[in-house]
């Protein structure tokens, strides 16, 4: 019987597969400023909250990988960044804090700022096209701040999927108390029966 963890990593792949979809496809998701967000960083971020480390520096890999291939430029940046941010939170959050819905936020900003900020810096800073501070304040912040918008509603649904194969039926086991003879019990005990 296969566990019930490998049906979430496959929902996770699934997740991580469906956003990607959505975050490529032309009008669907509104543009801002000539930003979009970007949706995997916030799912990354997400699903470190509820799995163990490794499972997360490879999940933050894997959706950095997506990122690169889905915007261009050099591969491995991002999978860096989102793989060490995402094994820090599930470390933190395995040993020190539970995550909620504020330090996730927290986490996205990071990342978000992390990841596009790198972005910025290789393909636009160190080329010195012109216009730099203006290209930054009107596409790459308004990507930034749009990616940490979103990730509320990506956290509900990688909630959901977290929590529908966490949840096994454990053995509640019941310990019976031995019965001791009259003779073996202790005086208090003894006394204690007497009064009842």
């Amino acid at each position: 019987m296969i566990q019930r963890k490998y049906y979430r990593y496959a929902l996770y792949a699934l997740e991580l597969f469906v956003l990607y979809l959505i975050e490529g496809t032309p009008g669907l998701i509104p543009v801002i400023y000539l930003a979009k967000p970007l949706l995997l960083v916030s799912l990354a971020v997400s699903a470190a909250a509820f799995e163990l480390p490794y499972f997360s520096l490879f999940f933050g890999i894997a959706c950095g990988i997506v990122i690169d291939i889905g915007t261009g430029g050099v591969m491995g940046l991002s999978s860096m960044i989102l793989g060490f941010i995402c094994y820090f939170e599930s470390s933190w959050n395995d040993k020190y804090i539970k995550n909620n819905i504020y330090l996730i936020l927290l986490y996205s900003a990071v990342s978000a700022a992390a990841v596009v900020g790198l972005k910025f810096f290789v393909f636009c800073f160190i080329r010195q096209y012109g216009g730099e501070a203006e290209l930054f304040r009107e596409h790459y912040v308004t990507r930034m701040v749009y990616t940490w918008a979103v990730t509320p509603l990506v956290y509900a649904l990688t909630m959901l999927v977290s929590k529908s194969f966490t949840k096994e039926k454990r053995k509640i086991k019941v310990r019976k108390r031995k019965r001791v003879p009259p003779s073996q019990r202790s005086s208090a005990s003894r006394r204690r029966a007497k009064r009842a």
